[in-house]
């Protein structure tokens, strides 16, 4: 089964995300497990870097952004495992000169290897698109009204209103750019997806049965 989930800012995407993982028995494939496969596959880190600011808040710039507010003894607690992709694409980059939309492309590879693995959850980072045609994919969006996102925003991160709808358009704006920019697509385009989900309207039980029978019957037509 190969799941991937885009997400609006404040559509509760992310516990969506978890709860079909746990339903499904599936890996979930997050910014951190792409991150470090990204790195071993050469991508420098200042690439990476560069990639958000240019604006780009790609899976990666998400990433270092959250790991730039952490100190060393929490980075170190919240590394994963060893990543099993690690020293696999080492020799694929050349250690300089290399382009962000060559950063773009080999974390795109990182992406597709893992999906080659099989009964994987994709979280963001373009997974949409780097898996575009897979046999059994299944490609998710949630999304909620605006309001309703800059609520939950507000709640979650104790912050007013005002300072959570910045966040909210910042949030939308990028990831719609840096699709447009690698993908040259609409990121909200609903075809695009197998589903596309409201969570103003769609209880977070019934969006997680919702996408777990649609992963279920395409992977069963594979």
């Amino acid at each position: 089964m190969l799941v991937t989930l885009s997400r609006q800012l404040g559509s509760g995407g992310d516990a969506i995300a978890a709860r079909v993982v746990a339903a499904l028995g599936l890996t979930l494939i997050d910014r951190g497990t792409v991150y470090q496969a990204s790195l071993a596959a050469g991508v420098p880190a200042d690439l990476l870097q560069k990639l958000m600011y240019e604006g780009q808040r790609s899976l990666a710039s998400e990433l270092i952004n959250s790991w730039g507010n952490l100190s060393d003894g929490a980075r170190r607690a919240t590394t994963p495992a060893p990543n099993p992709l690690v020293g696999i694409f080492a020799p694929m980059l050349p250690p300089a000169a290399v382009s962000p939309e060559e950063a773009a492309q080999a974390v795109g590879l990182v992406i597709k290897d893992l999906a080659s693995r099989g009964n994987i959850l994709v979280l963001g980072q373009g997974g949409q698109m780097w898996l575009r045609g897979y046999a059994g994919a299944c490609h998710v969006q949630v999304v909620a009204p605006l309001e309703l996102r800059i609520a939950r925003v507000a709640e979650r991160e104790k912050v007013t209103p005002a300072a959570a709808r910045r966040l909210v358009r910042s949030s939308d704006l990028a990831r719609s750019e840096y699709v447009a920019r690698y993908h040259d697509v609409r990121w909200q385009d609903p075809l695009l997806y197998h589903l596309v989900i409201n969570t103003g309207q769609t209880p977070i039980d019934a969006a997680v049965s919702l996408i777990a029978h649609a992963t279920q019957v395409m992977g069963r037509e594979i």
